[in-house]
């Protein structure tokens, strides 16, 4: 057991990859049952077992999750909001991806868990988020900067979207970061941040990816709505400070 748990995977030992991939699943079922969250809880993570994770696996993670989700409740998918969203992602991403670039992934890190933060706290005061067309424009701008640059695009769209039903919350979430993530993939391809060992490690994520949508479609028969809005700002702060201690440790 010893030397298995040293044995290389991609440069990863067992346990590291094991943890990898018990993340990735847990992180699966969360954005699953309530629309978001596989970025949230597995990039700091995976940001601690190897940087490389970081943003080109769990961009790639999020499409097959998007998909299905798409797939199964696209009757509730609100067409014009993901349109207005994608239309404040674009230059997002674009952002995004020039930060990876320039800065380095401790500043993109630092500005990120710090954003959410405000974010949050914003929301648990008298400030109030919701999908209006322009809100909508905003929060895909800054999806897209985060999504692009650490894999955590989430808290954005996720706090205006707090207090809508979950069907809508999920289904029109899922099709936002699915397009999303496929802009911000050509978006870091085009950058060069896209290799074969980038590649490889996402590989070793798309199943678990899959493992926890399946187990999401359990999950999400438990969820009662009114627990929603509390789920997501707890998972948005705890996020942000795990983000923040990996950076500064």
């Amino acid at each position: 057991m010893a030397v298995l748990a040293f044995y290389p995977m991609f440069g990863l030992s067992a346990v590291g990859l094991g943890v990898a991939l018990t993340i990735v699943v847990v992180g699966a079922i969360v954005q699953g049952s309530i629309g978001f969250g596989l970025g949230l809880l597995a990039a700091p993570v995976l940001a601690v077992i190897d940087p490389d994770f970081l943003p080109v696996s769990v961009v790639v993670a999020v499409i097959p999750l998007g998909i299905g989700v798409v797939a199964h409740e696209r009757a509730h998918i609100v067409w014009s909001e993901v349109g207005y969203a994608l239309t404040g992602r674009l230059p997002g991403v674009i952002g995004g991806a020039w930060l990876v670039r320039t800065l380095g992934t401790r500043a993109v890190s630092i500005a990120i868990a710090v954003s959410v933060l405000l974010a949050v706290l914003g929301s648990i005061t008298r400030v109030r988020f919701r999908p209006t067309n322009r809100n909508l424009v905003v929060a895909g701008f800054a999806s897209g900067i985060t999504g692009t640059a650490a894999g955590i695009g989430g808290p954005p769209m996720a706090l205006t979207y707090q207090r809508s039903n979950p069907e809508e919350l999920r289904s029109t979430l899922g099709a936002y970061f699915t397009i999303g993530a496929l802009m911000s993939f050509a978006a870091l391809a085009l950058g060069g941040a896209v290799g074969r060992r980038e590649l490889e490690l996402s590989a070793l994520l798309v199943p678990a990816t899959l493992v926890g949508l399946g187990l999401s479609r359990v999950a999400v028969r438990y969820l009662p709505a009114s627990t929603l809005r509390p789920v997501i700002l707890v998972i948005c702060s705890v996020s942000a400070m795990v983000l923040l201690i990996e950076t500064f440790v």
